[in-house]
């Protein structure tokens, strides 16, 4: 591909940064109502925790995959490929017209999405030596994608919208440039770089098992104590703000302490969520999610990224696991509200995620990789 070279002004930090509020708030506005979005294609609840497994799945292949060749032949090129697929891919849901239909689109956003995510996450690690304000940037595109959920009142309009959001990152992605390809051999299954984490692996794949039963039926929730969409928004934006903050400033602690924070406190608001009664109650506890949630996240990419130095491979296996929670989550959290009800759907969701503080103890400040 040809390369461009940037204006002076241009720097490589605020090209990832535009392209990580881009992607994000693409991923917001397309995902933000697709649970209301689906339940009125006829799909079941059942049905929408297949849907959100589906691209669960894909997105675990793609980000493993990618991640571990993004070590072996550098990262711009699949940034680039993942970009452009996923412009297209979000432009599939207007196609689909029955419950399996969207299935099979969200499976398509799932993997083009998780051609680039690992990539990014290491060509930034090897720029800027930072991961929490590149990731906070995302969470301000997720603030922005609810926003604009919020004006956008259709929802094959919302799907374009992600798409044009894509499309710039995927032509921004074209002014950064790679001094130096590092290439490395990476094995094909790397089970010593899962062994040496495990912990940090199982606690994550936990809390977000937990959470993804919650976040497959959470409109759903909502709506069922009295919110409407634009409160169901404002619950979106309350914790994007927090994580805005958060993730700038959990950086800066012990990575290992800020994740057993953040497991613990997770656990504390899924309890939160089953006892509140009226949906203006959930603003509050949002905000504590947002800690939660940054000291979790932030703290174990940190934690793995300073302890290897195959940061492709080891951004896509966290992103691997998160996905594996995506795929059994929702089939919990629809499995469970289905039997029985949205409440004790949460207290599961809290359960699971205390299996995963107990797993995450007597973890030690990770010492910085040398390459």
């Amino acid at each position: 591909m040809t390369r461009f070279k940037p204006p002076s002004w241009v720097s490589i930090s605020l090209c990832l940064a535009a392209i990580n509020l881009l992607t994000n708030c693409a991923v917001e506005t397309s995902n933000v109502f697709i649970a209301l979005y689906a339940q009125e294609q006829g799909a079941t609840n059942f049905e929408v925790g297949l849907m959100a497994a589906a691209g669960g799945i894909s997105f675990l292949v793609a980000s493993l995959l990618f991640g571990r060749l993004s070590d072996i032949h550098g990262r711009l090129s699949y940034i680039r490929i993942g970009l452009g697929m996923t412009a297209l891919a979000y432009l599939t849901q207007l196609l689909a017209q029955t419950p399996m239909a969207l299935v099979a689109a969200r499976a398509l956003i799932g993997f083009a999405l998780g051609i680039n995510s690992s990539a990014i996450m290491a060509f930034t690690y090897e720029n800027q030596r930072q991961i929490g304000s590149f990731i906070s940037y995302g969470a301000l595109g997720w603030l922005i994608g609810a926003l604009i959920a919020l004006v956008v009142k259709s929802y094959n309009g919302l799907f374009i919208v992600s798409s044009v959001l894509t499309f710039l990152a995927f032509l921004i992605s074209f002014l950064l440039q790679e001094k130096t390809v590092t290439r490395m051999r990476v094995s094909l299954f790397p089970v010593n770089l899962i062994k040496a984490d495990y912990k940090i692996y199982l606690a994550f794949f936990l809390r977000q098992l937990g959470g993804n039963a919650i976040w497959a039926i959470w409109p759903l929730y909502q709506a069922g104590i009295g919110a409407t969409k634009v409160w169901i928004a404002l619950t979106e934006v309350t914790n994007m703000v927090g994580q805005i903050i958060f993730m700038r400033i959990v950086e800066r602690f012990n990575p290992a302490r800020m994740f057993q924070i953040g497991l613990l406190i997770s656990a504390g608001v899924f309890i939160a969520y089953g006892l509140a009664n009226q949906y203006w109650q959930l603003i509050p506890i949002q905000l504590v999610l947002a800690f939660a949630y940054s000291s979790m996240f932030v703290g174990a990419l940190s934690y793995l990224l300073r302890r290897h130095p195959e940061y492709g491979t080891t951004s896509g296996l966290l992103n691997s696991v998160n996905a594996m929670s995506g795929i059994f989550g929702p089939f919990i959290g629809g499995g469970v509200s289905q039997a029985w009800n949205y409440s004790t759907l949460m207290y599961v969701g809290a359960g699971i995620t205390l299996l995963g503080s107990l797993t995450a103890r007597n973890l030690k400040v990770p010492k910085t990789a040398e390459k």
